[in-house]
């Protein structure tokens, strides 16, 4: 692919110095650049998808509203419980 990029003439001069310093092509460089920075524009995984990845979480049984219903499934399973 070829692309073409306007630029400041100090940092088309600077760029130029750098790449016949270090004797590299201006596609080298930007290229390098280009794939740093997509990666670190890329989203990052959470500790818990890792460790879901990796196979260090099971997959949890049961209604997926518990955390916010908690008290109501407790007092359910003591009425159930206690009419044995």
């Amino acid at each position: 692919m070829t692309l073409t990029v306007k630029l400041p003439e100090d940092l088309e001069r600077d760029f130029e110095i750098h790449c016949r310093r270090h004797r590299l092509t201006k596609s080298e460089v930007v290229t390098k650049l280009l794939t740093q920075y997509l990666a670190l524009q890329a989203p990052k995984k959470t500790p818990h998808q890792i460790a879901k990845e990796v196979g260090l979480l099971k997959g949890f049984e049961g209604p997926p509203d518990l955390a916010a219903n908690r008290k109501r499934y407790l007092r359910e399973a003591l009425r159930a419980k206690q009419s044995r």
